[in-house]
């Protein structure tokens, strides 16, 4: 089964955006292993995509910054679609991200 005609025919009436856990179950009980597994394999070979400005907000920083560091190579690969229109794909978002990440002390008590 391809996986255009997979989505179509789940897509039809059945929406799994949004859903809770049990919900999903409920949805997806009727799904055969090969089918359960093609929607499990086109989820994660298709990255999302986040401009600048949604990386900025996320991250509690300003544009310039973000922009800065993506053309210093701080994200890794990124997508330039027009000079003014580029997106980072998640994995360069957490990679960048985690540079910033200050590991938590154990010992340490919240200052007052």
């Amino acid at each position: 089964m391809s996986r255009l005609f997979f989505f179509q025919k789940i897509g039809r009436g059945m929406n799994l955006g949004g859903k809770t856990r049990e919900q999903l179950e409920a949805a997806l009980a009727q799904k055969s292993r090969a089918e359960l597994i093609d929607l499990v394999e086109s989820l994660v070979t298709v990255e999302q995509l986040f401009k600048p400005a949604q990386i900025a907000a996320r991250s509690c920083l300003n544009k310039r910054a973000v922009l800065r560091d993506i053309r210093d190579g701080k994200f890794g690969d990124y997508y330039c679609r027009a000079e003014n229109s580029i997106a980072v794909p998640a994995r360069g978002v957490n990679k960048w991200r985690n540079s910033f990440r200050v590991p938590a002390n154990g010992n340490q008590e919240a200052k007052r």
